[in-house]
């Protein structure tokens, strides 16, 4: 009975001596595993307070997988290693009514880049066909000359025939000169305005125009200093390449309610505008605020593709931030001045005449913005704002965020001794 009672207590006493042998080892276990964790956290802060970064954005961010296209296509705006062996080329994705229009004038004007936008094509069909003009002009002179010498040109076609040849002629002409077009847009080429602004012949404003610039091989011709387009995600998917000819994203970002305000009153006078519509011109801003013309959320939807349907909120809007996150250095048009500055010296453009000449014409308000037009304000407090708003509240969570990066770029702008 003893030696039964024995071993038991000698039982008892091994599993517990065992257990906390395990309990240590596992606390140790656990502490190690926290000291890790510990190291790595200090060690993202310590990288984070050497960039300068806003300590307040990098908590709530969460990172989302990128397409392909926008993840290889796309340089980080934080890389610059690539910028010594390399040459990206700026893409700048165009916001309507934000200022883009005078960015891209800016850069033909004063900086005499050649841009890639929807001016390049139209530039070289008006050449194209002033061409074709004089020289059907010449022709039409040198013919009746000869008929005149050789007394062909007389009476004896009826009025009827005439017209009739006169046709046939001219359906002639259309047909040589469709041949002669489609041939001469085979090839990439710098047009030249008459101004002297540089363009690719091509349009990347249009889903149309960026395929057959891909056809082309517009990425390998190296002929754009820069891209301007409303369509990132085509363009870094058929423009740019992940080896050799990638891009960098820049955007000026504006107040969504008064940018689809001023969209509204443009589009009621811009007959020459491919989004046109003659009901713009019949409507008040409250008739187009609760009609489905009204914008929404264009910006979100562009950037994940989804411009019809419902959007996903959390998960749309959390993808749209990681992009503007990791790709675009970010212009305000409220900061115009600054804006203009930050591209010039991110994008290593060494030329102070440049710069002043964009400073002086393009950084205020009214200047040689070539879109800019007067419209009446919208009250912030009236119920037409509020629709409008609620029907862009993801773009207004997003222009919320391109504010919080605009800090936060400076600063690190500050700190590699761009500004």
């Amino acid at each position: 009975m003893l030696q039964s009672i024995l071993l038991l207590v000698a039982a008892a006493l091994l599993c517990a001596v065992t257990l906390q042998l395990s309990c240590k080892r596992g606390g140790s276990i656990v502490i190690q595993k926290r000291d890790q964790e510990d190291a790595i956290a200090s060690g993202s802060v310590r990288r984070r307070r050497l960039l300068g970064l806003n300590m307040g954005i990098e908590l709530e961010r969460k990172t989302y997988k990128l397409p392909y296209y926008l993840e290889q296509n796309l340089v980080n705006w934080d890389n610059l290693e690539r910028s010594v062996e390399t040459r990206d080329t700026p893409i700048f994705w165009h916001v309507l009514k934000s200022g883009g229009s005078a960015i891209k004038l800016m850069y033909a004007t004063c900086y005499q880049l050649v841009g890639a936008s929807e001016s390049g094509e139209w530039i070289d069909r008006q050449q194209q066909e002033s061409a074709l003009a004089r020289q059907q002009g010449q022709d039409s002179g040198g013919e009746r000359q000869r008929r005149r010498l050789e007394g062909e040109d007389n009476n004896e076609v009826s009025p009827m025939e005439w017209v009739q040849k006169a046709i046939i002629e001219q359906w002639q002409v259309w047909d040589e000169s469709a041949e002669t077009q489609d041939n001469q847009q085979q090839q990439l080429r710098v047009v030249v305005a008459e101004d002297g602004r540089k363009y690719v012949n091509v349009d990347v404003t249009t889903m149309e125009g960026i395929a057959r610039a891909s056809r082309l091989n517009f990425a390998s011709s190296g002929l754009a200093d820069v891209i301007f387009t409303p369509l990132l995600r085509e363009s870094a998917e058929l423009l740019l390449d992940a080896d050799n000819h990638k891009g960098r994203m820049f955007a000026v970002f504006r107040s969504p309610v008064d940018r689809i305000v001023s969209l509204f009153y443009y589009l009621q006078q811009a007959t020459w505008e491919p989004t046109y519509n003659e009901e713009y011109s019949s409507m008040t801003i409250d008739d187009y605020a609760r009609s489905p013309l009204c914008e929404s959320n264009w910006m979100v939807r562009t950037l994940v593709n989804k411009m019809e349907g419902p959007l996903d909120g959390p998960r749309d809007i959390a993808i749209a931030k990681e992009i503007i996150r990791q790709k675009c250095i970010v212009g305000l048009l409220d900061e115009m001045d600054e804006t203009i500055r930050r591209f010039h010296s991110y994008f290593g453009f060494e030329n102070d005449e440049a710069l002043t000449c964009a400073l002086q014409n393009f950084a205020a308000a009214g200047g040689l913005q070539s879109n800019s037009h007067k419209h009446p304000k919208l009250d912030p407090n009236g119920s037409t704002w509020e629709i409008i708003e609620k029907k862009n509240s993801l773009d207004i969570h997003l222009f919320e965020y391109a504010i919080e990066l605009w800090h936060e770029q400076g600063q690190w702008m500050k700190n590699e001794n761009m500004l």
